[in-house]
């Protein structure tokens, strides 16, 4: 905090602007009636100028460009790519085939909860649907696994939400026992 920087009070109401410092902790200012008061730094926060707000112009755009360094965000994508393998996916004329375990999607579960788990999953799970109704695919066969039926739950509630039409059911047990699930996207 410097000498000219208007302040709010934390735990008050009002303000004021900053007329002295007096140690590294206190100062005085002026508050909004004129008169002068010294504080505690740390009940103090610096009001922001309006421009500090802006949400739209070249403004904007130039100070938002200038945060966002193209080095940091190619690193999140390096250690993204790094930390997720290529999803166990084997692409025939007529079908997708995907593998939804944990292991297969992230480099290590550790430390995460069921929760979060289940999100990259299902996460997977939405970007393989796309990918397969882009493509025109006629069928998708989804390897969930046994487990408790918490993930082959999920999967049929957002079908039954997002794509009532698409039909499914489960895969040949002959090949993947309980643990898949057989999607018809595109009936030829």
């Amino acid at each position: 905090m410097e000498v000219g920087d208007k302040v709010s009070f934390l735990n008050d109401v009002g303000g004021g602007t900053i007329i002295r410092v007096l140690t590294d902790k206190k100062v005085a200012i002026e508050n909004e009636d004129g008169f002068e008061e010294e504080h505690w730094i740390k009940n103090l926060v610096i009001k922001s100028a309006s421009k500090d707000y802006k949400l739209d112009g070249i403004e904007y755009n130039l100070s938002v460009q200038e945060k966002i360094k193209p080095a940091s965000k190619q690193k999140q994508l390096d250690d993204f790519q790094q930390k997720t393998k290529g999803l166990n996916r084997i692409e025939t004329q007529d079908e997708i085939e995907v593998d939804l375990h944990i292991e297969e999607l992230i480099e290590t579960s550790r430390g995460m909860g069921n929760a979060q788990i289940l999100a990259v999953q299902m996460a997977n799970f939405k970007r393989e649907l796309n990918v397969a109704i882009r493509k025109k695919v006629r069928k998708l066969i989804v390897i969930h696994g046994v487990g408790e039926g918490v993930l082959k739950a999920e999967i049929k509630h957002h079908l039954y939400d997002f794509y009532p039409s698409m039909e499914h059911h489960d895969a040949s047990y002959r090949k993947y026992g309980y643990g898949a699930t057989e999607i018809l996207i595109y009936t030829r």
